[in-house]
């Protein structure tokens, strides 16, 4: 309808424009109509600019309203016309879409920016031309620095720091001692070249080592930065590839297409690629909510525990777990008692997290799962063992890595934030197993 008001518009003025034309042709002809001559000359010419004026007004408001998608100036986009109601529908659903785009790239950045200050390793990424684009809070602490913009800034914490780094290779390690006001630090230092957008970006990555540290640990952030990178690369890459794709439906050769250019199946690819981006959404931030569970393990409210009635209060739901599954649970209790200084409900949680990974190792008819409590040189020893499979020598080393599992629907953090609430007791998790043979998970407490 608005686009047949349009024509008529038209048709209208260049009817007008005819008339006023034949008109103008009659009264040049005669040499006595010399105001009419004037008279008609200017009403032709004023005509003729309301007919360009007609038709430019609407690319005008287009061309605004793609400049301010390509600046990303929203709030001032505005391309309300009446006279073209089905095209300003569509061109305002582009322009929700390409919102929802930058909302998701943003909210990616923040994921990657929170993820970032979580990690105990500094991290700082730079140009090609020394600019430095992201330095995370542990960076900013280990170097005792609020803000780092070029990488030359560098030799203000040490003479000469910004040339050492632009010449280390990557692969390799350099240790930095520094001087700063909290004493002197040895900075282990590691580069990462990457290409990005085709910009070559330095990733510097740092920690000191001067403090306790200990060298599986290392390794183990090691591999969860780069499970994390491929975790979020998987994501960002298909969002963007399907957010492109779905653009493309709405644009040919750089130009909006009208309503009446989109087919049935363009319209249900641009839902389904909408869908698809949702889901991957919905993937990455439940990646990130299980990389914060193991990043934000709150410190233990302790309290003093007689641990045969801890594990009495506990058995019921240990059993009930097992009961479900046809597996035999059984516990040996201390002939005396024992006091130990626990976060009841955290200890809880490993022992949960402990049985159910036995339970899913078991995969014989008489399942069994033995509980068992001792002491030994002021310690306190909770084992579980299991008749399960046991657990292949290869994965030993890296049970437990955060996010490493070989269950098809684990999320490979049960075991990490396991080792760390025990940990945070000033205790230990170990485990001892065997193919086929089973599975020996020991806790080990400090006894009061």
């Amino acid at each position: 309808m608005g686009f047949n008001r349009f024509n008529i518009g038209i048709v209208i003025l260049c009817m007008l424009i005819a008339i006023i034309g034949i008109a103008l042709v009659e009264v040049w002809s005669n040499v006595d109509y010399k105001v009419a001559k004037i008279t008609v000359s200017l009403v032709w010419v004023i005509l003729i600019i309301v007919l360009i004026k007609y038709v430019n007004r609407t690319n005008r408001r287009l061309k605004q309203f793609l400049e301010n998608i390509k600046y990303s100036d929203y709030l001032n986009t505005d391309i309300s016309n009446s006279s073209f109601k089905e095209l300003n529908f569509s061109l305002n659903e582009i322009l929700r879409y390409v919102r929802l785009a930058d909302l998701e790239k943003e909210s990616t950045h923040q994921y990657l920016r929170q993820i970032l200050d979580q990690m105990p390793t500094g991290i700082i990424t730079t140009t090609e031309s020394g600019k430095v684009e992201i330095i995370n809070r542990a960076g900013q602490d280990i170097l005792e620095t609020n803000s780092l913009e070029l990488l030359s800034q560098l030799n203000k914490v040490k003479e000469g720091l910004e040339y050492k780094l632009l010449n280390l290779k990557e692969g390799t390690k350099e240790v930095i001692s520094i001087n700063t006001s909290k004493g002197i630090k040895s900075l282990l230092f590691q580069i990462k070249n990457v290409k990005i957008n085709q910009r070559n970006i330095k990733i510097i990555s740092f920690e000191n080592i001067r403090t306790e540290l200990d060298i599986e640990e290392e390794k183990a952030w090691r591999k969860i930065f780069r499970v994390l990178t491929h975790e979020i690369m998987n994501s960002i890459g298909p969002i963007r590839s399907l957010t492109s794709s779905v653009l493309k439906i709405f644009a040919l050769d750089d130009r909006i297409k009208k309503v009446s250019q989109l087919k049935e199946e363009d319209i249900e690819f641009a839902v389904t690629g909408l869908k698809s981006i949702d889901n991957r959404n919905q993937g990455l931030s439940s990646f990130v909510a299980d990389f914060k569970k193991v990043m934000r393990i709150p410190e233990p409210n302790v309290e003093k525990a007689n641990i045969n009635e801890f594990i009495d209060e506990t058995l019921p739901i240990l059993k009930e777990y097992c009961t479900s599954k046809n597996i035999r649970l059984e516990y040996k209790r201390l002939t005396k008692s024992e006091f130990i200084l626990i976060d009841k409900e955290q200890i809880t949680q490993v022992l949960i997290n402990l049985v159910k990974n036995s339970s899913e190792a078991i995969n014989t008819e008489k399942g069994e799962i033995k509980l068992k409590a001792e002491t030994q040189n002021n310690s306190l020893n909770l084992s579980i063992t299991d008749n399960g499979q046991g657990i292949s020598l290869d994965h030993q080393s890296e049970i437990f890595i955060p996010f490493f599992t070989t269950k098809k629907e684990g999320s490979g953090i049960g075991l990490s934030v396991s080792r760390q609430i025990i940990r945070n007791h000033h205790g230990e998790l170990n485990i001892s197993s065997q193919e086929n043979k089973g599975t020996t998970c020991k806790i080990t407490f400090p006894v009061i």
